[in-house]
């Protein structure tokens, strides 16, 4: 730059009382990095033009002084552009500074709501994600997401939630206590951390700290086998009475459905009569898990379950039941045997291996996506009628069981 002037409040008062023909700059002799830019309406403004310490590129500070009779004098200016010059040799950039201390702080309801309407989940699971988070972490909905996500504060989080779900299942005669609860909620919180994250790095958000939470450190996490409960084979001698004995006709055959098709608990219960296509009898479960409808064929006996279940007329919904679990304490008082709804779907997977169903089938039965490989391309897609006779050997099987010890 050749304009390069020693600076004194006399010139810069001179300078602001003429109209420049085109935007002028001008370097200090005294600090080079010291600027006073002459914009043609004639206004001069001061700033410190300097590249911060490991970039390249330079930034502009403005200085808060206005070029008039009353301005500082010198020293005081140059004693302030000296203060920003230190910054941005420390790698501060004043500017971004400025930005982050205007810029409200995110809350964790707002980052949840980011969260959700940034992902692929469906409704149902966003659903369960929001009461998840507002249930377990009330306190933290209105405080800033970067206070929150500390090791300490994560930590004795868990900790307080495990206590709450361990005495809520005491009081409900449930067992439990809290830990794998406590965990899904904390993943939960961990992805609404790094979704934002990746949405705004200005935020400037801490990282999720892993290290101090896990093995090395904190030791937070509680151990999380994966369930493998479900009817054994010699079991069904008195599981199947203890069901056909339930006094409410729903809870019955929905547990009957779910076993002899293998469906989730939710996907059943959502299920209405307008789902059933009566020339095909195929039943198509809609908002599944995995976001896809998925459509099955019906064996004879479960024809015979959904035409009972029209027939009663109960609403709109097949199995109108708001809680299943109370199906598992009467069957658990019956015959001593603890089946939860989700054991069903696990019980109809080993059936299906049982009864020399092929892993594709079994995988298109039970409405599972994931380990796709290219097998799958060759195999293509599967005919609604061997589907047919692939549950109608899992049934028989079942049967077979039933009376395995008659």
């Amino acid at each position: 730059m050749n304009n390069t002037v020693k600076f004194s409040k006399e010139w810069l008062v001179k300078l602001a009382s003429t109209k420049a023909e085109k935007r002028t700059e001008y370097k200090d002799s005294e600090i080079r990095y010291l600027r006073a830019t002459h914009h043609i309406g004639g206004t001069v403004k001061l700033s410190v033009y300097r590249c911060p310490r490991g970039t390249r590129k330079a930034v502009r500070v403005a200085l808060p002084f206005t070029v008039t009779e009353s301005m500082p004098n010198l020293q005081q200016i140059r004693a302030e552009a000296n203060k920003v010059i230190n910054l941005l040799d420390q790698g501060i950039n004043p500017n971004e500074a400025k930005t982050k201390a205007n810029t409200p702080e995110l809350i964790l309801r707002i980052a949840l709501d980011n969260y959700l309407d940034g992902s692929t989940n469906t409704e149902r699971v966003n659903t369960n994600w929001r009461r998840a988070i507002e249930t377990h972490l009330a306190n933290w909905l209105d405080k800033p997401l970067k206070e929150l996500c500390t090791p300490q504060r994560i930590f004795a989080q868990h900790r307080l939630i495990m206590r709450e779900i361990a005495n809520s299942n005491q009081s409900q005669g449930l067992k439990g206590d809290g830990g794998i609860g406590a965990n899904e909620v904390l993943k939960k919180l961990r992805r609404i951390l790094n979704f934002n994250r990746a949405l705004d790095r200005s935020l400037n958000l801490p990282q999720w700290p892993a290290e101090e939470l896990g093995g090395s450190g904190l030791k937070m996490w509680v151990d999380q086998k994966p369930r493998t409960s479900r009817i054994h084979r010699e079991e069904f001698s008195i599981f199947w009475p203890a069901l056909e004995c339930l006094s409410c006709p729903v809870q019955r055959d929905l547990f009957k459905f779910m076993l002899l098709i293998g469906c989730r608990s939710g996907e059943a219960r959502s299920l209405e009569a307008s789902d059933v296509n009566f020339n095909r009898w195929t039943i198509t479960f809609k908002n599944t898990k995995n976001g896809l409808d998925h459509t099955l064929p019906l064996t004879e006996t479960l024809k015979t379950i959904i035409l009972e279940r029209i027939s009663c007329g109960d609403g709109n919904k097949l199995f109108p039941l708001f809680d299943p679990k109370v199906i598992t304490k009467h069957i658990e008082k019956a015959c001593g045997l603890h089946v939860s709804p989700h054991d069903l779907r696990r019980t109809f997977s080993g059936i299906a291996e049982i009864a020399g169903i092929g892993s594709t089938t079994k995988k298109h039965l039970l409405n599972h996506l994931s380990g796709r490989d290219v097998t799958d391309d060759y195999t293509g897609s599967i005919d609604i009628d061997d589907l047919r006779i692939a549950l109608t050997k899992i049934e028989n099987k079942i049967m077979e069981f039933v009376n395995l010890q008659k």
